[in-house]
């Protein structure tokens, strides 16, 4: 019998409530950027009976957004994906917004969308802090939609 997956990208509240939810009888793969955070999350899954793995990753970059593909291919049949991280403007930079909430989810829908199980799910909690920047040129809506 072949394992089910449930990928759960971004440790904080959120991401943590959907793993705990739904990673009863999976192998839980947590990641964040954040490894003091996913330590901690992981140690508390773990304790309260799932069985849970981790890796540091980081979403702007699609080497490390391929690390992770290939992690959870390895532990079984990804059946579920949860993508929950994101910054604010009060986190990071408009920049660091934009690779974190726009490029990585495009990244993490492009590499699981290869990889996830028929019948299998994912979802992104997306962010609202693009709507708090000004609006796009018609040139960057256009490079954006090409990319």
């Amino acid at each position: 019998m072949t394992t089910e997956v449930l990928v759960v990208i971004g440790v904080g509240g959120m991401g943590q409530a959907i793993a705990r939810r739904q990673g009863a009888g999976k192998t839980v793969l947590l990641a964040d950027f954040n490894e003091d955070a996913l330590g901690s999350a992981a140690w508390t899954m773990t304790r309260d009976g799932h069985t849970v793995q981790t890796l540091v990753v980081d979403v702007s970059s699609p080497d490390s957004v391929d690390c992770l593909a290939q992690r959870a291919t390895e532990l079984g049949a990804i059946t579920q994906l949860a993508h929950t991280a994101g910054l604010s403007p009060t986190q990071a930079s408009a920049q660091a917004v934009l690779r974190v909430d726009l490029l990585g989810v495009a990244l993490v829908l492009e590499a699981f969308g290869k990889i996830i199980t028929p019948g299998g799910a994912g979802v992104v909690i997306a962010s609202m802090a693009a709507h708090l920047f000004p609006a796009l040129t018609a040139e960057q809506e256009h490079a954006l939609a090409r990319s």
